[in-house]
């Protein structure tokens, strides 16, 4: 039996954790992009990382960014280049979703500025996208050129062992008990988007609050108090 949970059930509040380190990232089959990653501040690549929504790309530019604090700058969706102080270079630069910062042509020189200077006196770049930088509508060959100039690296998708992992290490931050068992059951009745899982958790830990219970397989499936308070999620054709 396999019953997809509903999204519109779910509070929007995504993401895992609410610091995001390269301690609490899950690397399953990313060894090769994880290794690259460490003390990148001491070197001078350009790394270009392509990863569906959901995928662990900004956790991996905000797990630079903590762990490198005063040393990096970040641009992401909610940046505005025409408002970045102007340098000739950055320590490190971390550049989220790529594909959502290029509107215009400006914006494309822009970073391609900011991208060659650092190539030019040998600076770490990170720079992550959705899509494939052909896909992007980039009109300036040179940034093109500059951004699949180094390393390029498509995050490989969890695996279930993966996920329940992440989910064992999340709920052990919250301070939330639940069995691998019912992790598995979750695993195996509910969808295995990343973003789902995460809200799920969310709730999962409201209700263990309310009723002061640790959270059972018979818990997910007969607890309805919580769905009267609107806590709850289909699940297999009833509510938790």
């Amino acid at each position: 039996m396999t019953q997809e949970l509903h999204y519109n059930q779910i509070p929007i509040d995504f993401g895992f954790f609410t610091v995001k380190t390269f301690d609490n990232f899950i690397i399953g089959d990313n060894k090769k992009l994880y290794s690259s990653l460490q003390n990148i501040i001491d070197t001078d690549q350009l790394i270009l990382i392509y990863g569906n929504k959901s995928s662990g790309k900004t956790h991996i530019c905000e797990a630079l960014c903590n762990t490198y604090l005063d040393s990096v700058t970040l641009i992401d969706s909610k940046s505005k280049l025409s408002n970045l102080v102007s340098l000739d270079f950055y320590e490190l630069l971390v550049i989220d979703d790529l594909d959502k910062l290029i509107s215009s042509k400006q914006d494309e020189e822009s970073l391609f500025n900011l991208i060659n200077n650092q190539i030019l006196y040998k600076k770490p770049v990170v720079i992550s996208s959705s899509k494939d930088v052909n896909d992007c509508g980039i009109q300036l060959k040179d940034l093109s050129s500059r951004l699949l100039s180094d390393k390029i690296f498509t995050i490989s998708d969890l695996s279930d062992s993966d996920k329940i992992d992440m989910m064992t290490l999340y709920c052990s931050q919250r301070g939330l008990e639940i069995h691998e068992k019912v992790l598995q059951y979750i695993m195996n009745n509910c969808s295995r988007d990343l973003y789902f899982l995460c809200a799920l958790i969310k709730n999962l830990d409201k209700v263990s609050l309310s009723m002061r219970r640790k959270i059972t397989i018979p818990c997910l499936l007969y607890t309805s108090d919580a769905a009267d308070e609107g806590l709850g999620v289909d699940l297999g054709g009833r509510r938790i």
